[in-house]
């Protein structure tokens, strides 16, 4: 009866739209609140910004839990990032802003108790892969109780300040993290949406929208304002994570020596593994994020290769380079989830990626 139930509960899911929750519409006196910078043009004109939630599952494949995977069995997934031969060798040094929203302005759009996507990212980088915590921008929830666990609230002008900051310090052969954990959007593109003339991946008519805030409203930053931003960085080494909606469609930011790893195709919703517990102080976590961070990386799973570098054998995730870790990632999303949030990387670093 239970299997019955069970597979009832996966046809229902997999019978739905695209997009399990309805978008959501938002814009504030009359204009959208997607900002670009650097000289050009304010506010974008009024167009309606589609909010894409991420959702709960519905059903937990308790079955499939420790039951062997191709990537445990040592079989190549499909479609396989790593290469298992290490790139450029480690950066000098080593910047990141690592951003997780799950409390909105309002609690309509909140996606979980607390976001733990960017704890644990923030815990990987520290505690595994040689970064000074000084130079770590963790930017998420301060409400409802951790400002101890904060840089600052995940809004619009600290991310900015964030990514100035480390512009005017990096260079070439440094090496940069941007992680971002919380709803994707998109809106209309009615013009091209041309920067210095140029345009980019608009085909389908859409601009994709990380969604952030200002402390009251909610506000978006636009795929081509990510871009914009990190155009003129001087390292080759920068690795993206987007843990959204929408996610890949965030390949805006792909050039030579980055990796964007992307936790869903450019029109699927990502969901969330787990809604967190505020009685036991257990942080949310999405699907992907917790396949990519908190297993591949944090507990070594993803570590198919053994690059050279580990310095403590009983510590494998300072091993695992960001290509293992998406492939842990893909080849782990739940069976009944993978037609919905398919995991996409572009990877312009030659080789693999050590952070």
């Amino acid at each position: 009866m239970k299997k019955v139930l069970g597979l009832i509960i996966i046809s229902a899911v997999l019978a739905s739209p695209v997009f399990a929750v309805m978008p959501d519409s938002f814009s504030v006196n009359g204009k959208a609140m997607i900002e670009y910078s650097k000289g050009l043009a304010g506010p974008l004109p009024a167009i309606d910004v589609k909010l894409v939630k991420k959702t709960p599952l519905l059903f937990i494949d308790v079955e499939m839990k420790g039951n062997p995977t191709a990537q445990s069995q040592g079989k190549k997934p499909s479609g396989q990032a790593a290469t298992g031969l290490l790139g450029a060798g480690l950066a000098s040094a080593k910047y990141a802003i690592v951003i997780g929203i799950c409390d909105y302005p309002g609690t309509s759009n909140d996606i979980c108790w607390s976001d733990g996507d960017s704890v644990n990212m923030y815990d990987a980088l520290t505690t595994l892969y040689g970064y000074d915590p000084a130079n770590v921008y963790l930017l998420r929830d301060t409400y409802p109780d951790h400002p101890e666990i904060t840089d600052g609230a995940a809004t619009y002008n600290d991310i900015l300040q964030a990514v100035n900051t480390i512009r005017d310090k990096e260079v070439a052969g440094d090496e940069v993290v941007f992680f971002f954990s919380g709803h994707g959007g998109w809106l209309r593109d009615e013009n091209g949406n041309t920067i210095d003339a140029e345009p980019y991946d608009e085909a389908d008519g859409k601009d994709e929208v990380i969604i952030v805030h200002d402390s009251n409203e909610i506000v978006g930053i636009l795929d081509d304002t990510l871009r914009l931003w990190f155009s003129d960085f001087e390292t080759t080494r920068i690795a993206f994570v987007f843990d959204t909606c929408l996610a890949g469609g965030q390949n805006d930011v792909a050039a030579n020596g980055r990796v964007v790893s992307m936790a869903t195709g450019e029109n699927q919703s990502a969901y969330v593994y787990s809604t967190g517990d505020s009685t036991t102080g257990e942080l949310g976590e999405g699907v992907f994020s917790h396949y990519f961070v908190n297993e591949g990386m944090l507990q070594g799973k993803a570590d198919k290769y053994d690059h050279g570098y580990r310095t403590n054998p009983e510590n494998l995730g300072e091993d695992v380079v960001v290509e293992e870790a998406f492939d842990y990632a893909k080849a782990n999303i739940p069976p009944y989830l993978k037609v919905r949030q398919k995991p996409v990387i572009s990877d312009g670093f030659y080789n693999d990626l050590l952070l």
